[in-house]
């Protein structure tokens, strides 16, 4: 019987600190979500340049106009699902911009990993 009560214990514990893990995971990737759509100059602090690319429009090309500028109100971002092992996580994402001149939806897959205390993004992949 004690020995049921510490494995519930234990089982609890670990559903509540994966779930807490998710939460921080979600945050950060919403923060990398905005530096990269925003092309905020520190976002080497949350991704790689290699990632950044594929997430910003204008580095993509997929906003021919020169004058894109970013306005948060303009974007918004789905329910994010992270799945996540210690110091790495895979996050599932939807990202949606749009103001009077341009937008899209799009389906994003994000690699992150545990660095300096903040998840950092590594790789990114968008559904066309």
């Amino acid at each position: 019987m004690r020995r049921k009560k510490l494995v519930l214990s234990l089982t609890v514990l670990f559903v509540v600190a994966y779930v807490l893990f998710g939460v921080w995971i979600a945050h950060d990737t919403k923060v990398i979500l905005e530096k990269a759509m925003s092309g905020a100059t520190d976002h080497s602090d949350y991704m790689n340049q290699n990632t950044y690319q594929k997430i910003n429009p204008i580095e993509r090309g997929v906003n021919k106009e020169e004058n894109f500028t970013y306005d948060k109100k303009s974007h918004r971002i789905g329910f994010v699902l992270p799945l996540h092992f210690f110091f790495i996580s895979k996050v599932f994402v939807t990202q949606q911009y749009e103001n009077d001149s341009f937008g899209f939806r799009e389906p994003i897959q994000l690699t992150l990993k545990l660095k300096s205390g903040g998840w950092y993004a590594t790789q990114a992949h968008i559904k066309p």
